[in-house]
């Protein structure tokens, strides 16, 4: 019966919150359409200490009722990312801790929001996020998911006190049963992605910390099996050192060694890589200290077929850059060719257009004073034209333009041979004829 009582009381309680106090008819519901408009228009309420206050009360409010949480959420999110104020953003983070425990279902959406701001600019809110994502996830109240990899790049973060808490978390997930070991491919794989652009010497540091706290065997020889599928389906050769290194990092035992030697179809076709053949190679230099004399056969198998694997992969890399090679220079050489056939097409189609230069027709002055003279005479005329014709086709003929003959004083009397070298015409002025 009290149970039941304390039931029917704790109802009523979150009923009373979420439709009377900030959204009834009192005080409190009179003020949230003041903090919703200073915190929706920072561009004209600009003093600082205003914007500060409102961002506060507005999370408190959201803390009474699950409408209201619901209801602003976006506003508190969107002034959490916009905000040049650190000290609003730190705020912020730490209500949306307690909004994380008050309400999970509501705020486990925004979730990756809060992780982002473990890469923000002010190293206050860098350690705000990180310790409330810590008091989060150790005590289960949010659910760990890819995200987790933001924390472990706060490993490498140059603020100590953030670096030492991230550090401190992996520590305390360790020693939850299964905890880091379900999420360490999770990390693996979004600190391998492309798109990260992590720098090496980083991400080394990271797994290095954080596989220095797996120490179950039957967790080792897990992860040699998980890691050597994902190393048969990379493609990149820098995903190849990453998980190479990540392997190589493991202490092993027996039974391990065996499932590495069992497993080696999934990284044969890697070896040509120079620090993946290394990375293996201590692997086995390690294995050999530990293992029975009965394995050490095993071991010494398996670095045989990684050095024959190693020496064929070289040869065929080696065909492979050489074809590669070939091809581009037959590909620069058709280009070439191509070039030159362009640049003679467009030369004769250049000559082909350009205009016939015409050659100028050379003109006999004598000629034109005798076809001047005999322009009464019938005879004369034709005389006149058999001449022109027999000039035009010698000038014609001539490739140079001819210089033009000097003018001869017009005579009363010209010779002319026609129709025979032995008839000889007069012209005579009076008759205007030729005798």
């Amino acid at each position: 019966m009290g149970a039941v009582a304390d039931d029917m009381e704790a109802e009523y309680i979150r009923s009373v919150c979420d439709k009377e106090i900030v959204t009834g008819p009192n005080l409190l519901a009179a003020v949230m359409p003041v903090i919703e408009c200073v915190c929706s228009n920072t561009s004209q309420y600009r003093d600082p200490e205003l914007r500060r206050a409102a961002a506060l009360a507005l999370a408190n409010c959201m803390m009474v009722s699950a409408d209201c949480c619901e209801q602003h959420l976006q506003l508190l999110f969107t002034i959490l990312e916009k905000s040049d104020d650190a000290v609003i953003r730190g705020n912020i983070i730490i209500a949306l801790g307690d909004l994380s425990f008050r309400f999970p279902n509501l705020v486990e959406p925004w979730t990756p929001r809060i992780y982002a701001r473990l890469r923000d600019d002010c190293c206050s809110v860098r350690h705000n996020t990180i310790t409330v994502l810590t008091h989060l996830i150790l005590n289960d109240m949010v659910k760990v998911k890819g995200q987790i990899a933001d924390i472990a790049l706060c490993i490498t973060d140059k603020e100590p006190r953030i670096n030492g808490l991230a550090k401190l978390f992996f520590t305390e997930l360790a020693r939850k049963p299964n905890a880091l070991y379900n999420v360490l491919p999770d990390i693996i794989s979004r600190l391998s992605d492309p798109q990260i652009d992590l720098d090496e010497l980083k991400y080394r540091t990271v797994i290095s910390h954080i596989f220095s706290l797996i120490q179950k065997d039957k967790q080792v020889e897990g992860l040699v099996e998980k890691l050597c599928h994902r190393l048969q389906a990379s493609s990149l050769q820098r995903q190849w050192r990453d998980i190479a290194y990540c392997l190589s990092l493991l202490q092993y035992n027996e039974r391990c060694v065996r499932k590495f030697a069992e497993l080696f179809p999934c990284y044969g076709d890697k070896l040509h890589e120079p620090d993946v053949h290394k990375m293996f190679l201590s692997v086995l230099a390690k294995a050999r200290k530990i293992v029975k004399p009965e394995t050490k056969a095993v071991v010494e198998e398996l670095e045989a077929k990684i050095e024959a694997s190693h020496s064929k992969a070289m040869q065929e890399q080696n065909l492979l850059n050489k074809a590669t090679a070939a091809k581009g220079d037959r590909a620069a050489t058709t280009k070439r060719a191509n070039v030159r056939v362009a640049n003679r097409s467009s030369r004769r189609i250049g000559s082909r257009r350009q205009p016939a230069v015409a050659h100028p027709k050379v003109v006999d002055s004598s000629t034109d004073e005798s076809e001047q003279s005999d322009a009464s005479s019938g005879d004369s005329e034709a005389d006149s034209d058999e001449t022109g014709d027999a000039d035009k086709r010698k000038s014609d003929e001539s490739p140079l333009r001819e210089k033009p003959q000097s003018k001869k004083p017009v005579s009363s009397t010209k010779s002319r041979q026609r129709n025979g070298p032995n008839v000889r015409l007069t012209f005579d002025k009076q008759t205007k004829c030729y005798l």
